[in-house]
Parts: structure tokens; sequence; C-alpha cells
């Protein structure tokens, strides 16, 4: 049985160097992405403003819930 090994040419500091920008780059904008689609998820101006009546519904039912149970 033998065990083939691929061997890769030898990389220069400076190839690795832009190896490892490219994939540092590649995270941060990865988070930068992740972190504008959390803002969006979570603000509530942006929800409201897409869900106008589903809005006015809950604030409608919380409003009610509370007057209710201060009786």
């Amino acid at each position: 049985m033998t065990v083939e090994h691929r061997s890769r040419p030898a990389r220069s500091e400076a190839e690795v160097r832009e190896e490892l920008e490219r994939a540092r780059s590649q995270v941060v904008g990865t988070a930068h992405a992740l972190k504008r689609q959390l803002h969006d998820t979570w603000d509530v101006r942006q929800w409201v403003a897409r869900r106008p009546g589903l809005t006015l519904g809950i604030a409608f039912a919380a409003g009610l819930v509370l007057g209710i149970r201060r009786r």
C-alpha cells in the first residue's frame, strides 16, 4: 500500500501574507454584513415601517390587556 503525497510548491512570505489579508477582508466583510442584517432585523423603526398594521394591532391588543388587568 503506497501513500501518494502531493507536494505543493513552497509559497513565499508575501504570498502567504496576501492570502491572509484576503481571508481577513472576507471575514471582516461577512461580519459587517451580519451586523447590518441583525440591525435591520431588530431595529424597531424599520420593523414598524415594514409592518404598520401588525404593529398597530399589537399596540391595540397590549392596551386592551393592560386596561383589563387594571380594573
